[in-house]
């Protein structure tokens, strides 16, 4: 009766909020109000020898370089600094907080007074800084594991976190001359190339932002382009993103932006703009969502196990069965999302939501730089473990942010 009413009125149904809150963040502390500034900077230098070939390349002064940064970074940031070697059980302490040791190829090859290490990275988070401070801290890395076992690093990284330290990264590509190994030991190339070097820095989130920043910058003016940055701080893009395009796979095969009708009711994209509307027709494998329009290029992976995709009940006796429907990939293109779905004829029309919680939604150079398959073309300039060491680390850090997902693409979809 309600219903009828309404469209006696001119008006048509609204659908189910499609962006849903999740607990209060408010529930911990956030990055931003725990701690104080620190004036010290624990800098740690990955001695492993996955890293050797950075100290022989033909142009190793990009590394020296990078070091340089460092230091200088550290100086016009206002702080004192101590230098460690990271790699064996516990951190080695540099003489004279000299992070320019680093660029003798000893340092990883384990001679000249270095023994050789393993990729032990989280002992940088074992050294105890000076009281009262939120620590900062900055690894500089190729974040190559042994087998990929992040779980030492993260455990390490979480306690600062609980603190109230927030993260950043700083990807560089840097020459390189030696042997590339995948994370089973496995040398998968060896010769000159660029090969990506990564600073890891956790902090106060200002802190971490602006040492991070103020590196970039220094390096840029030393001739090294291709340089990324990512803050995790929780804060990144607190709009969430919805859809904005929605369309039938192959497109020709349905319509879009009509109104459908499931269980005898008809629903208008009128007045439910964070829905997509798809009508499929015969021949019709799936739809396809997008947070812009037109798409344009992007990064394309299937289905990582990032996105939480549910059927949103319409009527109590609803099924929330997915009935076979699946995502079958991802892309993302700057800081816009794109989600193809396949959706077999036999699924019932209804209702989609596809979800990423704050902290789990990639940026593109995230998929780009890491090495999902070590026979790839390009794979010698990639990163094993990458996703996943920066995704968990954005889930840590979202925990305490905003209580709204990064993402929550919703469709109506029927068949014709």
């Amino acid at each position: 009766m309600f219903l009828s009413s309404l469209m006696l009125l001119g008006c048509t149904p609204k659908l189910p909020d499609c962006v849903i809150k999740t607990a209060d963040a408010t529930a911990n502390p956030t990055p931003a109000t725990v701690g104080t500034q620190a004036n010290q900077l624990l800098i740690g230098i990955d001695g492993s020898g996955s890293m050797l070939g950075h100290a022989q390349a033909a142009d190793a002064s990009r590394w020296r370089n990078l070091l340089q940064a460092v230091n200088l970074s550290a100086q016009t940031q206002g702080l004192s600094s101590k230098a460690f070697r990271i790699g064996g059980g516990t951190a080695q302490e540099l003489s004279g907080e000299r992070v320019t040791l680093a660029t003798d190829p000893c340092f990883f090859k384990g001679c000249g007074g270095y023994s050789a290490v393993a990729s032990s990275l989280q002992t940088l988070w074992d050294v105890q800084p000076q009281g009262g401070s939120t620590p900062l801290r900055l690894l500089v890395s190729d974040l190559e594991v042994n087998q990929s076992d992040i779980s030492s690093l993260i455990g390490a990284v979480r306690k600062d976190l609980l603190k109230g330290a927030s993260a950043g990264v700083l990807a560089l590509k840097l020459p390189f001359q030696g042997q590339v190994f995948d994370a089973q030991g496995v040398n998968i190339h060896t010769g000159k190339l660029n090969r990506p070097l990564y600073l890891l820095a956790t902090g106060k989130p200002d802190q971490v932002s602006s040492l991070l920043q103020d590196i970039q910058r220094n390096m840029a003016q030393k001739g090294v382009t291709t340089q990324e940055l990512s803050i995790l701080d929780g804060n990144t893009g607190l709009q969430t993103l919805t859809v904005k395009s929605a369309a039938a796979i192959p497109n020709n095969k349905g319509a879009s932006g009509s109104p459908v009708r499931l269980q005898n009711i008809t629903y208008s994209p009128s007045n439910n703009g964070n829905y997509g509307f798809v009508r499929l027709n015969p021949g019709a494998t799936g739809l396809v969502l997008a947070t812009t329009t037109p798409w344009s290029g992007g990064t394309t992976r299937p289905d990582l196990g990032l996105v939480r995709l549910e059927r949103i009940p319409t009527s109590p006796n609803s099924s929330n069965n997915l009935g076979g429907v699946r995502l079958k990939s991802m892309s993302v293109a700057g800081s816009n999302l794109r989600l193809e779905f396949d959706i077999p004829s036999s699924a019932p029309a209804g209702l989609l939501r596809a979800t990423i919680p704050r902290g789990s939604l990639p940026e593109q150079w995230w998929l780009e730089w890491d090495r999902a398959d070590p026979k790839a073309a390009g794979a010698r300039e990639q990163t094993e473990g990458l996703l996943l060491l920066m995704t968990t680390l954005g889930q840590q850090i979202g925990m305490n942010a905003a209580n709204t997902p990064a993402a929550a693409l919703c469709v109506a979809y029927q068949h014709t």
